[in-house]
């Protein structure tokens, strides 16, 4: 276990791993260099268009007001962002669509034709927005 300064009871190791966090957060190299999760790009041209960075307005449409934290990437190259309702971020285009992507189903209860109710899938709930902020 590592040593606590006598007089806080704090982890110096914690407090330098989470500046190194927030120092990661405006880092746009490390941020490029995260993989891109789901569909994989076909084609160079893509996946330099997913990894390039841009600016994103952020909405949180399943509670709206309300922060969200979540961990991207894989094993040993990941980040953990944290997104507030109505915030602008920097972030690739693939962190954005990832976000766009999480979503709720809704689900129904419909006859099936003997007379029996049957739950079925009638679509999905957004939960996320992440709009791109052009300059002007």
């Amino acid at each position: 276990m590592p040593p606590s300064t006598p007089l806080t009871g704090i982890n110096p190791r914690s407090i330098m791993s989470t500046l190194k966090d927030k120092a990661r957060s405006t880092d746009e190299k490390f941020l490029k260099t995260l993989p891109i999760i789901g569909r994989t790009p076909g084609s160079d041209r893509e996946e330099e268009f997913l990894r390039e960075i841009c600016e994103f307005e952020f909405y949180n449409l399943e509670e709206p007001g309300l922060a969200i934290k979540f961990p991207y990437g894989s094993t040993r190259n990941h980040h953990n962002f944290s997104f507030w309702h109505g915030g602008k971020y920097k972030v690739p285009r693939h962190v954005a669509r990832h976000l766009e992507g999480c979503s709720t189903p809704i689900w129904d209860w419909r006859p099936d034709g003997t007379g029996k109710m049957v739950k079925q899938r009638i679509g999905e709930k957004p939960r996320f927005q992440m709009r791109q902020v052009f300059g002007g």
